[in-house]
């Protein structure tokens, strides 16, 4: 059974398209080459799915983001804001990918993952969770390069963390210090 296209331009004519279950297709959105929707998967905006990509699940595509190549996009994952999927990539789980993110070849970003910030994402890497926005154009292309970026961003979480901790500790001191010197002050 197929799925749901607004109008007969979200789906080419060339190749084997198709959107399938509960999938919607709408606005400007097309699915094209032989690529697949499928389940309860929504594309929409001006996003593109092309080649063999397949969108399936409670996926979404949506604004300007292209899937091509081989990519799956599945489960509850989101890919918008001029984001590109392609090659064998996969994003999965509750993953986030946006704002000119690059996921090609054989990355696998699942989890709770948020890939933006114009990162580029090659080869192997897989991301399981957290934030990798990486500002400048970085390009992560080995394991080890995007470890050791998630490890600096843990780093400075944790003494941001502990910097606020500090802060409230040093308030407390002050507070007691000052109410301290006005109840001698009241005393004499």
């Amino acid at each position: 059974m197929g799925g749901f296209i607004e109008k007969e331009s979200n789906l080419s004519h060339e190749g084997g398209a198709w959107v399938f279950g509960d999938a919607v297709v709408f606005e400007d959105a097309l699915v094209k080459d032989d690529a697949s929707v499928d389940e309860h998967a929504l594309i929409y905006g001006d996003a593109v799915v092309s080649g063999n990509a397949r969108v399936e699940g409670t996926a979404w595509v949506s604004d300007d983001a292209w899937i091509g190549g081989d990519a799956l996009i599945r489960g509850n994952a989101v890919v918008f804001d001029y984001a590109l999927v392609r090659g064998n990539a996969v994003v999965g789980g509750e993953a986030v990918v946006k704002d000119y993110a690059v996921v090609k070849d054989n990355v696998v970003v699942e989890g709770d993952a948020v890939v933006e910030c114009d990162t580029k994402l090659l080869d192997s890497v897989k991301v399981s969770g957290g934030m990798v926005c990486a500002s400048e154009n970085i390009t992560f292309d080995s394991q080890g390069k995007l470890d050791n970026y998630l490890k600096d961003v843990k780093k400075y979480e944790d003494i941001k963390e502990w910097f606020w901790l500090w802060l409230i500790w040093i308030r407390r001191k002050l507070l007691k210090m000052l109410l301290t010197q006005w109840i001698l002050l009241m005393v004499l």
